[in-house]
């Protein structure tokens, strides 16, 4: 089988299920976004602590869950495939667990410190992006749980950058 088909040929591409759309669709851009960020924790794992590693390898088979929920637009398809909450929660202690370790902000912070801070910041920014792409759609359950999901994965990509600026790489 050839890596191409060429039914996008047009400007035009599938959802999961078969509906066409344009390759300018909120949903294409939500997963072409969640993409992006994937392939930047990708290069920010070639820098980091193997704990981190795994962690940000565990985000990146999230973001192929959270893919396949914008990939779609079919209310059956989403009631089959739920999104955990607990993977919110987890997110949410990783942050909790990191936050312990940094003191207070008492100034507005300037991203790129060193190399790990900058492709945290470039994480927390394409999150951002990715969230505004969200929100442009009618959401499904399971993508609104996504989207909260989205919204923790930037304040980690905050919270991470502040600890490798404090503890790495001094």
């Amino acid at each position: 089988m050839k890596p191409y088909t060429k039914t996008g040929d047009k400007g035009t591409t599938s959802l999961i299920g078969g509906k066409r759309v344009a390759k300018t669709d909120a949903h294409l851009e939500v997963y072409g976004t969640l993409d992006e960020l994937s392939s930047f924790i990708g290069l920010l794992k070639q820098y980091t602590t193997p704990n981190n590693t795994a962690t940000l390898h565990q985000i990146q088979e999230t973001l192929v869950l959270i893919n396949a929920l914008f990939a779609n637009d079919n209310p059956t398809w989403d009631n089959q495939h739920p999104f955990e909450s607990k993977l919110i929660c987890q997110l949410e202690q990783e942050i909790d667990q990191i936050d312990q370790e940094l003191p207070p902000i008492n100034c507005f912070l300037i991203p790129g410190t060193c190399p790990c801070n900058a492709l945290c910041n470039i994480c927390r920014c394409i999150c951002r992006r990715a969230e505004r792409h969200i929100h442009q759609i009618e959401l499904l359950p399971n993508q609104q749980n996504a989207s909260v999901y989205i919204n923790r994965l930037s304040d980690y990509f905050f919270v991470l950058g502040r600890f490798y600026e404090q503890h790495i790489e001094k």
